[in-house]
């Protein structure tokens, strides 16, 4: 087959191969028994791995092995050049075209290293352009992810985050209020639905209590690092069940119109169970979420129409009823006939 023909990624380094390399780069750095081989074959293999491809390195039938004077044997690697350098096929560089030409990807780059990706991709189409795809459902105001400003914002954010350095932030709040804190950056998280990124922050108070806060970049209007460094791994996961409203929502998903894949997939971003009720059709989801995303959780559950329906909490099923409600009234006057329908 003609590598130009190969449709998918895994199909020219295949699993195999995959484990070849693990095992000839372990093997480089010190000499490995069969067992350890057939280990390695598992791990990073299947089961059936070790059968197939530990015989064929120290029969010889591929001479990446060589033996040593060692007991019981060991095997080391026999390359004189790196395992296996992976060269990219046309598929691969297609795909990278593609992405260049989204903006949020100079988020991530520098200047020089998207110049020379640039080059090595100039004589590539790209798999796909922005305008093939029409997007629905999402919010318009996203982030000025071309803004200069913007941008160096995130590169020193990101930075920060890998030295664990705290950040001198002036902040506008959403009641347009400058706030002028330390924040220690710890995660920075992405919404397609709105567009934005944003950032997981811990605050020192006063009191040395420990506290995060969750920033919009685009609403901060200058960062600088400071000299301090926190010790430790911030456990921002901790932090965020602390925030958890203490009775989740509960779902009840049919699987109608592939209700059930699309709400999996639309809830990613939220801690959730998922069981099936017995001798239905129907799921039963619980979602666990901060009481600061109700509303845009609110305007999800929403979007599903008849598929989903609320259980509880009822504090959540008496906003979907003024929600339903304002709609059907605000139809009515829109048509002039027809009275609202009462949601229960």
């Amino acid at each position: 087959m003609n590598k130009t023909d190969l449709p998918l990624f895994s199909e020219f380094y295949t699993c195999y191969y995959q484990v070849v390399a693990k095992i000839l780069h372990e093997a480089a750095l010190q000499p490995l028994t069969r067992s350890r081989l057939e280990t390695l074959a598992r791990t990073y293999g299947y089961d059936e791995s070790a059968l197939a491809i530990v015989p064929r390195l120290l029969q010889g039938d591929w001479p990446f092995l060589r033996r040593e004077n060692t007991s019981p044997p060991a095997y080391s690697c026999a390359l004189k050049n790196p395992v296996f350098p992976q060269s990219l096929t046309k598929l691969q560089k297609s795909w990278l075209k593609a992405l260049t030409a989204d903006p949020r990807i100079r988020l991530f780059f520098t200047d020089e290293q998207l110049t020379e990706l640039e080059d090595f991709l100039a004589d590539t189409d790209p798999l796909f352009r922005l305008s093939d795809f029409c997007l629905f459902d999402q919010y318009r105001d996203h982030d000025p992810f071309s803004s200069v400003m913007y941008r160096r914002h995130i590169h020193t954010i990101l930075k920060a985050m890998g030295e664990r350095r705290f950040l001198s932030v002036d902040y506008r709040s959403r009641k347009d209020r400058v706030l002028s804190r330390t924040w220690l950056p710890c995660r920075l998280e992405y919404g397609q639905r709105d567009g934005k990124f944003r950032l997981f922050a811990m605050q020192l108070t006063k009191t040395g209590r420990q506290r995060m806060d969750i920033l919009n970049a685009a609403r901060i209007l200058s960062v600088k690092k400071t000299d301090s460094v926190f010790p430790f791994q911030v456990d921002v996961d901790q932090f965020l069940d602390r925030a958890l409203c203490p009775q989740p929502l509960i779902l009840e998903i049919t699987t109608k119109r592939n209700a059930l894949e699309r709400a999996l997939l639309h809830f990613s971003c939220y801690q959730k169970k998922v069981e099936r009720v017995k001798d239905s059709n129907t799921y039963r989801c619980t979602i666990y979420y901060d009481k600061r995303w109700e509303t845009e959780l609110l305007i999800q559950v929403l979007s599903f129409g008849p598929v989903i329906k609320v259980l509880g909490p009822e504090s959540f099923l008496e906003q979907v009823r003024e929600r339903v409600e304002k709609q059907a009234l605000l139809a009515k006057k829109r048509h002039g006939q027809g009275r609202p329908p009462v949601v229960c």
